[in-house]
């Protein structure tokens, strides 16, 4: 499972410059052009040269906020269209309208229902019974910050 990440350094490039990370400084952040692919795993699953350990990889699910301006959601879902075609088990799940931050830092502070958390829950105890029943009576999460400030971080945020 993965929330949120740069699958693919090379498609990042000119969306972080357009956000003020530019070019220039990011690439020497990165060690150059030539290092964005070994940082990149969308690129690096391509590798026929892996092929047999990426056929080994589990399932894996790609979370992502609609709203992220850090790392676009169509990164999880190119990401996850790339490891499809390689024949890996993958699948993206977008919440509408959540930033990058919304679904690890605001929502599991506000308490009560928290939609990534309950797909996260629902994916782990998939043919548990036992553990679907008991999360079907669970006590709602409590608050854990006042909106307000969850409001505030979320305009502040740079992510």
């Amino acid at each position: 499972m993965s929330i949120s990440q740069r699958y693919n350094l090379f498609k990042l490039v000119d969306y972080f410059h357009s956000r003020g990370l530019y070019r220039s400084v990011f690439l020497s952040i990165m060690e150059g052009e030539k290092s964005l692919e070994r940082f990149s795993p969308e690129v690096v699953v391509q590798n026929p040269n892996i092929r047999n350990a990426v056929s080994l990889l589990p399932p894996i699910i790609l979370f992502h906020g609609t709203a992220d301006y850090s790392i676009p959601s169509d990164a999880s879902t190119s990401f996850t269209e790339t490891l499809q075609r390689v024949g890996v088990k993958a699948e993206s799940i977008l919440f509408e309208g959540k930033t990058h931050t919304d679904l690890f830092l605001q929502d599991p502070m506000r308490g009560g229902r928290d939609e990534m958390f309950e797909d996260l829950v629902g994916i782990i105890h998939a043919g548990d019974a036992d553990a679907i029943a008991k999360d079907a009576v669970a006590p709602p999460r409590r608050r854990l910050v006042p909106e307000f400030m969850l409001q505030l971080a979320r305009r502040v945020s740079p992510f």
